[in-house]
């Protein structure tokens, strides 16, 4: 029921945006000004931010952008062969044609918007709640840019509001797609870094000259700049919706790990001696209130440590190796020796870690554990099952390193 409810508020949020460029029409060039802004602003804040968050570890960054590259090209390439293979005595179908092509990519990204939320739901209720704020946040945007490039490009009225509904209908049909397939997050990052491209060369090679002919340049550009700062503003509070504050930090209502989209079970400060040591957060598939069921799910998990303080190798390493020691019986100590002695070499090889930055600890399902400062990766991946069992007791055992961070890593 709450999909159906989010799928139909797309489907008028795009309306909503189509006919208002329509009424609109005398005033086109502001509209195209603050379309081109919105367009290029949905590239750039949206989706390759989250085409390079979703292939964080599947995908370098260089490859992302080189998709969006590639989209951009392919984007252009596609234009100039619709623009000169048509032939001057049918100019005005080229345009035609012209607007209808990029009417129908707009269609396509608001289709793959609809699968994004549905994906998101499939993943939890918290992440799907997010992804759907995005997309209703530039829908309305997309309706305008839909309804601007058929009307622009020689389209009649009646073919623009035929578009315009298929525009407001795609992202219910993602939607509902999702209940048939599912793709991994690495393989729709290339899709989004493919439509940044796609997003890009509409906005800077069609929408902004379009614009600027022969209308005061500085209201336009004013338009433009406020279409990318709406966009922007759009994309600032959705991200601020995806956080939750603890102990006045920020710390995120998700995570990716690999092709998963894990949720946020708990969150909760570690102190020390009166001192703030850091904010730890536990990530996993699903909401576990019990930390049997945490260390007894076979699932990806994450552990999270934003530092309040700096920290040496030796500290982080030494925190982790008592936490592990406190709560292993000598033989299951002995039995995840050679994985202790690979973690401590890994906070080793990291050395000091400062105020702000973030440790992560991933629990795969293949039984490897992975860590990463800020992001990067470090070390190799440590194998074994009963050593991921073993480390996440450090926070969910019977003697956890602090027993209210537990209850609130725990949800209490």
């Amino acid at each position: 029921m709450l999909l159906a409810t989010i799928a139909f508020a797309a489907f008028i949020s795009t309306m909503m945006g189509g006919m208002l460029a329509l009424k609109l029409r005398d005033r086109l060039h502001l509209i195209l000004g603050f379309s081109a802004g919105a367009v290029i602003g949905v590239a750039f804040f949206d989706l390759l931010p989250e085409a390079l968050e979703l292939s964080e570890h599947s995908s370098a960054s260089s490859t992302i952008v080189s998709w969006t590259a590639f989209g951009f090209l392919l984007y252009l390439v596609t234009d100039r062969v619709l623009q000169f293979h048509v032939g001057a005595p049918v100019r005005d179908a080229h345009t035609v044609k012209r607007g209808f092509f990029g009417a129908a990519i707009l269609c396509i990204h608001s289709f793959l918007d609809g699968v994004a939320i549905g994906l998101g739901f499939q993943a939890s209720h918290a992440v799907g709640m997010v992804v759907a704020i995005a997309v209703l946040t530039h829908d309305f945007s997309d309706g305008i840019n839909t309804m601007n490039i058929v009307t622009k490009n020689s389209g009649a009225r009646r073919q623009a509001l035929f578009w315009l509904l298929i525009d407001a209908i795609a992202p219910v049909a993602g939607v509902a797609a999702t209940l048939l397939f599912t793709l991994p997050s690495s393989q729709f990052g290339v899709v989004l870094a493919l439509f940044a491209g796609f997003f890009l060369y509409i906005g800077a090679s069609d929408l902004i000259p379009e614009s600027y002919h022969a209308h005061p340049k500085f209201l336009t550009t004013a338009m433009t700049l406020a279409g990318a700062a709406v966009l922007y503003l759009a994309m600032a509070l959705v991200a601020h919706a995806g956080t939750v504050t603890v102990a006045g930090l920020e710390v995120d209502q998700t995570a990716q790990v690999d092709a998963s989209t894990l949720v946020l079970n708990g969150a909760g400060k570690r102190t020390k001696y009166f001192f703030d040591v850091y904010v730890a957060a536990l990530y996993v598939p699903a909401h576990r209130g019990d930390a049997a069921q945490v260390l007894d799910d076979a699932g990806p998990k994450r552990i999270t440590m934003m530092l309040m303080r700096n920290l040496s190798a030796e500290q982080l390493s030494d925190a982790l190796r008592e936490g592990i020691s406190l709560n292993s019986t000598p033989a299951e100590l002995a039995s995840v020796q050679t994985q202790t002695d690979a973690l401590v070499a890994i906070m080793n090889m990291i050395g000091s870690a400062a105020k702000g930055d973030l440790l992560a600890i991933d629990f795969l399902a293949d039984g490897t554990t992975r860590v990463a400062l800020n992001g990067r990766p470090r070390g190799n991946p440590i194998a074994g099952v009963e050593f991921q069992r073993a480390l996440l007791k450090v926070w969910l055992g019977s003697k956890p390193v602090q027993s209210d961070l537990k209850r609130a890593l725990l949800g209490g």
